[in-house]
């Protein structure tokens, strides 16, 4: 009797000392692991953001379209797509003189805004403002109608701000 459970005490000895092991191994890869994780975080605090390399991969048509698109642009001389508002468009012999007198008053009264005067067959037109989007010039228009009742939103390339 005494002789089994001498055995069976072997038994577990054993057991117990495997599940050490298996303990000990498993603190050590967890330590390792902990370590690592603050060198990854202490490698991207070093980096300095401005090195690194990226690679685009793309169908060779989209690098055509945008080939193309930087070209048409180049060709529009700074000018994108944008809205302008109209305060005056005449047509005859007379249209040109007052025109330039439109012109000056807006320039006087819209000193912060570009003044564009442009000769449409047969028409002689001012416009005030180079705006990016319709909400722009939605906010400047209210101004423009206190002067100009009769003046509306065009949409237009316009030139592209300094």
């Amino acid at each position: 009797m005494f002789f089994l459970k001498l055995l069976n005490m072997k038994k577990k000895g054993i057991f117990l000392g495997f599940v050490f092991l298996i303990a000990a191994y498993t603190v050590m890869v967890a330590q390792e692991t902990d370590n690592a994780k603050p060198q990854i975080l202490i490698n991207l605090a070093e980096n300095d953001g401005q090195s690194g390399q990226i690679e685009i991969i793309q169908p060779e048509q989209a690098e055509n379209l945008l080939k193309m698109r930087i070209a048409n642009n180049r060709l529009k001389k700074g000018e994108i797509p944008g809205y302008r508002v109209q305060v005056f468009s005449e047509s005859g012999q007379a249209a040109n003189k007052k025109s330039d007198e439109v012109r000056v008053n807006c320039i006087r009264n819209f000193s912060n805004l570009e003044t564009h005067k442009e000769y449409n067959n047969p028409n002689w037109q001012i416009f005030v403002g180079d705006f990016r989007t319709r909400n722009e010039a939605l906010r400047e228009i209210q101004k423009i109608k206190k002067i100009y009742p009769g003046a509306f939103i065009v949409s237009t390339n316009i030139q592209i701000s300094k």
